[in-house]
């Protein structure tokens, strides 16, 4: 599983809300974006593709950013979709 790429969305919460995020996801996008990692953002969440430690590195950059930028806690909303052989964003797309 180390080495096959999976998709995850995940959402970063501010001291547990959804409100009043004080203009820190601009900063986790550029996080997101600073990774490497192919990635879509979304309304309500973003969703990134690379193999699980990637992910699981990008998206504990993204709680410090939260953290770093005044909130006391963050709630970290996590989905993954993991295949033996892979799964990329494009397999996911519905065009």
């Amino acid at each position: 599983m180390h080495n096959a790429t999976v998709t995850a969305g995940f959402q970063v919460l501010p001291d547990g809300k959804d409100m009043n995020t004080d203009g820190m996801i601009p900063e986790v996008i550029e996080v997101v974006k600073d990774s490497g990692l192919k990635y879509e953002i979304g309304p309500m969440e973003t969703v990134v593709e690379g193999n699980l430690h990637e992910v699981f590195e990008l998206i504990e950059k993204a709680q410090r950013v939260g953290i770093n930028t005044g909130a006391d806690e963050c709630i970290t909303n996590i989905k993954i979709h993991y295949k033996p052989n892979g799964v990329a964003i494009e397999d996911k797309v519905v065009t």
